[in-house]
This record gives structure tokens, sequence and C-alpha cells, in this order.
């Protein structure tokens, strides 16, 4: 009896292979003979879930961008206070995780100047990243602009990120958690 493959399983186990060789060797390094081999598979096997590279690449993107947003889910008993905190904790290059995604999403952002689809994956990602953020601040702190505490929270989460990713030994998880806690006020 022929054996029960789950698709999404893996087109999730490329999509990983992928975001390792983008990190590796760039996006145009990220062959598909690397990204299967990565995974352990043949080119073969791997465009029996992908047409092409640019499927795997924009099928990568949003797994990464959505596996950032699942750990969103996770804030909802948390104050809203705690909460935004959380999620801009959550958004820096701490963890292996995160930094893997950081490198893989400037690799995209450099691709997304010459992609549009892909650069319209990356701003819907950004504007309900931004919404969220927007939310937890009216609720927290109703005195301010919104939008404009957004934008400067995510500025600096996007500078902190920028700077452990250049200079990791100087920005360790500790001076990242400290540099965004003196961003927010909470000294």
């Amino acid at each position: 009896m022929p054996r029960l493959v789950d698709a999404d399983r893996r087109r999730g186990e490329l999509a990983d292979a992928a975001a390792c060789a983008i990190a590796r060797s760039g996006i145009d390094g990220a062959s598909l003979r690397e990204v299967a081999a990565e995974a352990g598979w043949t080119t073969g096997a791997l465009v029996h879930y992908f047409a092409n590279k640019r499927e795997l690449l924009a099928f990568t993107l949003r797994a990464s961008l959505n596996s950032r947003c699942a750990r969103r889910s996770d804030h909802a008993a948390l104050t809203p206070d705690r909460a935004l905190r959380t999620m801009l904790v959550d958004a820096l290059p701490t963890t292996e995780e995160m930094t893997l995604h950081w490198v893989v999403a400037l690799a995209f952002a450099g691709q997304a100047g010459s992609d549009p689809g892909l650069a319209l994956i990356q701003r819907n990602a950004y504007l309900k990243f931004r919404a969220t953020v927007i939310a937890l601040i009216e609720i927290c702190r109703p005195d301010l602009e919104s939008d404009q505490e957004a934008e400067r929270l995510l500025a600096l989460v996007n500078g902190i990120a920028l700077q452990s990713l250049f200079d990791p030994v100087l920005w360790t998880e500790s001076r990242q958690l400290s540099a965004l806690d003196a961003g927010r006020g909470h000294r």
C-alpha cells in the first residue's frame, strides 16, 4: 500500500532548507539543487512540490513571515503592554531561529527591488505587523499618536536587529533587550 505523504509538511521542510541555503549562499546562490541537497532530497523530488525557483522563493518568504506571525498568537493572554513588549522582543534576532529569519528577510528585501511579487509579500506582512503594534499602543498609551509611535518602535527594532546581525559579539541578547527597553522608555 502506498505511503501517504503530507504535502504541506514536505513543502515546509523544503522552505526550511531553502532558508538555510539562502542564509549560506544568498538568493542567487541558493539553487534548486542546493536546496534539495540541504533537505536531503533530489532536485526531481523538489520540483514535484515547486514548479520553479520563483515559486519556492515566494513560499519560503511566506513561511518565514507566517512563522513570525504564529508566535504573536501566544500573546493573547498577556496584558497589552506586556504583549507589545513581547512582540517587539520576538522580532529581534535573539535566537538562532530569529537570526535566520532576519538573514533571509534581508536577502529577500534586496531581491524585492526587482521582484514586485516578493515586495508585495513583504509589504503586506509589514503592514499587518504595524497594525498589530498600533492596536496595542492605542490600548496601552492612548495619549500617544499610535501610528507615529509604532513607526518609531519598528525603526528601533529594525535598527537593533541590523546592528546585532553586523556585530553579534557586541549586540548580545542582553544588549538588544536593554536597547529595546531604553528606547521604549522603560529603563
